[in-house]
């Protein structure tokens, strides 16, 4: 080794200062540290946003408005909620991890003004030994030395706060108050997101469904011939004993909604209540728009009008026209027995004129129930017809039923809820769209006679059961909500009964949806967690450029003395090893000169004082390994004293 340049080293007193080195080093890395993240983060919330958010899909059906893919007020988005949000958590932890690594720039202007102040000797603008301690607190980027400077100011008797300390504390402040604004915001974005379900339109489809219904084709006499060659409509045959339904087991089926095949679905239309027969199957997420028939039935009270005539208890005759008349039956009329006995409780007759005068039945000139139906020789050509209808439910007593409050009902002497009603059926060919389990009605036009004498045939022969219908309507509360129930179940039987002549038909248009689960996630929330998350970036950007205007020379040493590593070096290390040129802080200490397996470095230990307090002591073991403690005396070699612990 060349002792004679060691030797020509100046002594300590007439040396350059030596500079710390990595002050460049520094501020890029807390630079990098905390814009990087915060950018790659944004960048990957944004990107997951953006690249699955669901896209519009459109409607091929009309009227169907287009599914809801965009809101105002939220994203959309095809992805896992939780698994979004961790992302967006990860901004919240970071902002924690970073207000120390912010501090780190903004010591490097604080040091600049200690170091110009200390040049200039501005007491003013030099801390306290106090101040020091907290403002190293305060550069170490923990909000908990905040509570000491609010401590502080309180004090009576004080030095006033410098600017240095100022301006570190404010910087502090708000670094922390941006970071608990992000966590604010990502707490926000957690509770708001959800998850929902979405209804997407897929691409049309060609079309393979049968949902729309239509007479059968190959009967002929439904589809060919008219109705007034053959002796009864297709939906009925007439044999020498008595009528009976064509493929009576499907209209049964229909009308007990226990069918394969068909369904009757009741829809609403201009405020009233309609019934259409399509599949008995349509999948969850079908949307079609098809063609098929429709009725619609309306009816008003005629029991009072009636029955008025009759003086007395009543007994059961009722007299509404010549051709429409009859008997609420009780015991005195038990002989009055019809082809279908139920026909002496519940029934239907059928007319050309709403007050129910022209009949279409020419037996005798007689159109009240319970005639012979053979000779029967007009099957209700028309269209709208019209209907009396009546009907005794047996087993109600005064007071048994809200309905007898209300003259639209009357109670014979046998006891029973009787009824008498003025109706009109109309029969329609329908174009609908069928979307969500709604019918959208596009087309509705009457349809032709012969319609109605097919779907009419079933109650002109007198083999359907009106009973149940009038038992259902019966349990309502109100005379409004027994008009509803009986008129769409008849409207319902009147298309079921004659299922067993209908065949499927191909759907005009078809599109299949696709639900599935999306997270809604709110803008407001998400655009206010980005903007605080870049701002914070942004401040790191302002920091960084604040530090290098600061310089990384003289400040840099400065600014690594402004720690709680110099300070400790100060207290505990030998003046030269201390105050000597080095390039890191980690070079005050002499644990870099000795290793630490041989345990030699010396130890701090906190001990009680001969002045009743407690201080810190370094301790050692010396060459026999025993524990001694020295005392730093400030030369430049510390003077071991000695004391045998």
């Amino acid at each position: 080794m060349n002792t004679n340049k060691i030797n020509a080293q100046p002594p300590w007193g007439v040396r350059t200062p030596g500079n710390l080195e990595g002050g460049k080093k520094d501020i890029l890395l807390s630079l990098a540290i905390i814009c990087v993240p915060n950018v790659i983060l944004t960048a990957v919330l944004l990107g997951l946003v953006f690249h699955y958010q669901v896209p519009q899909t459109y409607s091929v059906l009309p009227g169907v408005p287009n599914p809801l893919s965009r809101e105002s007020s939220a994203y959309l988005i095809d992805f896992s909620a939780t698994k979004l949000l961790t992302v967006a958590s990860w901004t919240s932890t970071l902002s924690s991890l970073l207000p120390s690594f912010a501090m780190v720039l903004v010591s490097f202007p604080v040091a600049r003004s200690i170091l110009n102040a200390s040049k200039a000797k501005r007491t003013d603008d030099l801390p306290t030994p106090y101040q020091l301690s907290m403002l190293l607190g305060v550069l170490s980027g923990s909000v908990g030395s905040l509570l000491a400077w609010f401590k502080y100011r309180s004090w009576k008797k004080r030095e006033l706060v410098n600017g240095t300390a100022k301006t570190s504390i404010t910087w502090l402040i708000f670094i922390s108050l941006l970071g608990y604004l992000i966590v604010i915001a990502d707490t926000w974005l957690h509770i708001s997101t959800s998850t929902i379900l979405l209804s997407q339109a897929l691409p049309g489809v060609s079309v393979v469904s049968t949902f729309g219904r239509g007479l059968n084709t190959s009967n002929s006499v439904c589809f060919d011939d008219e109705v007034g060659s053959a002796l009864a409509p297709c939906s009925v045959a007439v044999g020498n004993h008595g009528p009976h339904y064509i493929n009576a087991a499907e209209g049964y089926q229909t009308l007990t909604n226990t069918s394969s095949q068909n369904s009757i679905v009741s829809f609403t239309f201009e405020g009233e209540s309609y019934a259409l027969i399509t599949s008995a199957y349509i999948p969850p997420e079908a949307s079609y728009q098809a063609q098929t028939f429709a009725v619609n039935t309306q009816c008003t009270f005629l029991t009072e009008e009636c029955t008025s005539w009759y003086d007395g208890p009543f007994e059961g005759p009722w007299r509404c026209s010549d051709n429409f008349q009859g008997y609420l039956p009780n015991w005195d009329y038990s002989n009055n027995v019809s082809i279908n006995p139920s026909w002496t409780l519940a029934g239907v007759d059928f007319f050309q004129d709403p007050g129910l005068t022209q009949n279409f039945s020419n037996i005798g000139g007689s159109g009240k129930p319970g005639v012979s139906l053979f000779g029967w020789d007009e099957f209700t050509p028309a269209n709208p017809v019209y209907i009396g209808a009546w009907g005794m439910i047996l087993g109600f007593d005064t007071g048994s039923t809200p309905l007898l409050n209300y003259s639209d009902f009357i109670i014979p002497e046998t006891p029973g809820l009787g009824f008498i009603l003025g109706c009109s059926m109309t029969a329609y060919d329908l174009d609908y769209v069928w979307h969500n389990g709604t019918v959208l009605v596009q087309e509705i036009v009457q349809s032709n006679t012969s319609l109605v004498s097919i779907l009419t045939a079933p109650f002109v022969v007198e083999l359907a059961n009106l009973l149940p219908l009038g038992q259902t309507a019966a349990g309502e509360n109100t005379p409004s909500a027994f008009l509803y129930t009986w008129t769409t179940g008849f409207s319902s039987m009147v298309l079921a009964l004659s299922a067993g002549i209908m065949s499927p038909r191909a759907t005009i248009k078809e599109q299949a949806t696709n639900t599935t689960l999306v997270a809604r996630v709110p803008k407001v929330p998400l655009i206010v967690l980005v903007f605080l998350t870049l701002l914070y970036a942004a401040v790191g950007i302002v920091l960084a450029c604040m530090a290098a205007l600061a310089g990384t020379g003289e400040t840099k040493s400065v600014q690594g003395h402004l720690s709680v590593a110099a300070l400790t070096a100060k207290c505990f290390e030998n003046r030269d090893r201390y105050e000597g040129p080095v390039k890191e802080v980690s070079e005050m200490f002499s644990e870099n000169e000795v290793g630490a397996r041989d345990q030699r470095c010396a130890k701090v230990s906190i001990v009680s004082s001969t002045r009743g307090g407690w201080k810190y002591e370094l301790m050692e073991r010396d060459e026999q390994g025993n524990p001694v403690s020295i005392r730093h005396v400030g030369s430049k070699t510390p003077q071991a004293q000695i004391q045998l612990v």
